[in-house]
């Protein structure tokens, strides 16, 4: 019997699933894609990938013999993919290497399924936002504002170990007098430019193949009103915005979902609701970029014409554009009444207004005595989106 085609693209969860004994790693019928690799200090890893078409989630299950326990250390960070490629950290802090944060960064390339492409090793440390340094400072009227760059060069088509990571700073050419309280959520790249979207703010794009140096321009999100604070924590606004990058990179879809009754996270009050937007991002010539309103629903509209046993009245978040069908958002849904919590992936179609899809994510109290137990522990605690990858696709001659 051949083996069921693989999925044009996934959602992959953040959370990665160590599990470094044989009996509770999945097997081949479960998760078939597989790597292995080695860090720069001689630590074997393991991984393999269940891949399951979305509205369901997709899985990184890792196996890490001699790190510290789980419990203590979390070494492996899923970072983001395109195309065909997938890229994660390994990192460890240990004595052994004299208390220097140690990270690794692999590519996984569908291409070539079964290895793992390493870069050079590097100590900067890990990427904590929250710290002020990876905020933009304020500077004197009339300096330049600069963003720093890390990058990995080669002289050669595949980088060896005689490549290093160089870092070098990128003018900003806007006003950013509105910038210096900056957060990164995420890094997406998008054609040849590589964004750091601030979800309270809007997107620094670089073009990093650009024929000068490069530089960073930023681009507001199509808001109704430019956040006039800088305490974004009121918000939430990385819940309920997304972007996604789409048509095979070619577009970058952003939803936004406003509720009206001033609530950050948790649930609906009494009465009230929220409006969703999509938008896309147009080039009108090299340089200019605008965004492009695609669909405008409010809580009132859906509710009208989906039932609540498909569409509970409550609020919806972190919004994720299918790849595939881009009229069609997915949005995460929380029960808030426990501390272990129930989430459901919630599908509807911003053309027709209906919802196509609604399925369980994580089962609350009942997951615990399950292999989801540390998923639901963590997502309970800290919900967060998914991963839109399209490397499954490029997998289609294994299956």
């Amino acid at each position: 019997m051949a083996a069921a085609p693989f999925p044009s693209w996934v959602m992959m969860e953040y959370f990665v699933f160590r599990r470094d004994d044989d009996e509770s790693f999945p097997d081949d019928s479960k998760a078939p894609i597989r790597a292995t690799g080695a860090t720069s200090w001689n630590a074997p890893l393991r991984l393999a990938f269940c891949l399951a078409e979305p509205p369901l989630v997709s899985r990184l299950y890792a196996q890490f013999p001699g790190f510290p326990d789980p419990k203590e250390q979390r070494p492996l960070a899923i970072q983001t993919a395109h195309c065909h490629l997938f890229l994660f950290r390994v990192g460890t802090c240990t004595p052994a290497l004299g208390g220097v944060v140690l990270q690794d960064f692999f590519v996984y390339n569908a291409n070539d399924p079964s290895s793992l492409i390493a870069l050079p090793a590097c100590t900067e440390p890990y990427p904590d936002y929250s710290r002020s340094g990876c905020r933009l400072p304020r500077r004197p009227p009339g300096q330049k504002e600069e963003r720093r760059l890390l990058t990995v060069g080669s002289t050669s088509a595949s980088l060896g170990p005689a490549d290093k990571w160089n870092s070098m700073r990128v003018p900003i050419l806007d006003d950013v007098s509105q910038l210096c309280y900056w957060q990164t959520d995420t890094v997406i790249p998008f054609k040849h430019f590589l964004c750091w979207i601030d979800y309270y703010r809007g997107i620094l794009i670089c073009d990093v193949f650009a024929e000068a140096s490069p530089a960073v321009s930023f681009l507001r999100f199509p808001l109704s009103k430019f956040p006039s604070t800088h305490n974004r924590s009121r918000e939430s606004s990385w819940v309920y915005r997304g972007a996604s990058v789409v048509d095979a990179g070619r577009a970058l879809k952003f939803v936004n979902l406003a509720r009206n009754d001033g609530v950050g996270y948790g649930p609906l009050k009494p009465g009230a609701g929220f409006t969703i937007t999509c938008h896309t991002l147009m080039t009108l010539t090299p340089g200019q970029m605008v965004w492009n309103e695609d669909y405008k629903i409010s809580s009132d509209e859906l509710w009208s014409l989906n039932s609540s046993e498909c569409l509970p009245r409550d609020i919806l978040m972190f919004p994720q554009v299918n790849i595939d069908n881009p009229h069609k958002v997915h949005f995460l849904m929380s029960d808030f009444e426990w501390a272990l919590k129930k989430m459901w992936v919630v599908v509807i179609n911003m053309k027709t207004k209906t919802v196509d899809s609604f399925s369980k994510y994580i089962n609350g109290k009942e997951g615990l005595e399950t292999d989801d137990g540390d998923l639901t522990k963590k997502r309970s605690e800290a919900p967060m989106s998914f991963l839109p990858c399209e490397f499954s696709k490029f997998l289609q001659s294994l299956s």
